[in-house]
């Protein structure tokens, strides 16, 4: 079970709290492992200006979760007409947001390194590298 998991409400309550301010820019408020928050800050850096820009085509987040072990982001437009192909520039830069969670260790929140593990290729920060329950390894 994730951090996530076994401390959900917990997590939810207080990332509700934390982007009170930013209600309008939430469908439903993030719940996100808290190392991934630079990210999340980010990402609604991005939108912001992204709505300060295009004041007739404004986004926000519909959902962000963590999805097998991913930071999730779907955005959704205000405007109600469904997914509009200028959406697709905030989409993308969003997306790459999202994927550098990958590199963040999920238990510290410092930058992690490629390694080779038992004969595997892995991202591991330093200062959790040799605490195997903390890792998944897929079996084949």
């Amino acid at each position: 079970m994730t951090e996530l998991q076994s401390n959900f409400k917990l997590i939810s309550d207080r990332m509700q709290r934390k982007f009170a301010n930013k209600q309008s820019l939430f469908h439903y408020p993030p719940c996100i492992v808290p190392a991934w928050e630079g990210i999340i800050y980010e990402m609604i850096e991005a939108v912001e200006e992204w709505n300060a820009d295009n004041p007739q085509d404004k986004v926000r987040f519909f959902q962000i979760k963590e999805k097998f072990g991913h930071l999730t982001v779907y955005l959704e437009p205000l405007s109600g007409e469904g997914v509009v192909k200028s959406h697709s520039d905030i989409r993308d830069k969003v997306s790459e947001m999202a994927q550098k969670a990958q590199l963040i260790c999920r238990i510290c929140g410092e930058q992690k390194v490629e390694t080779v593990h038992e004969s595997r290729v892995q991202y591991r920060c330093l200062k959790h590298y040799h605490d195997d329950s903390q890792w998944r390894v897929r079996q084949c």
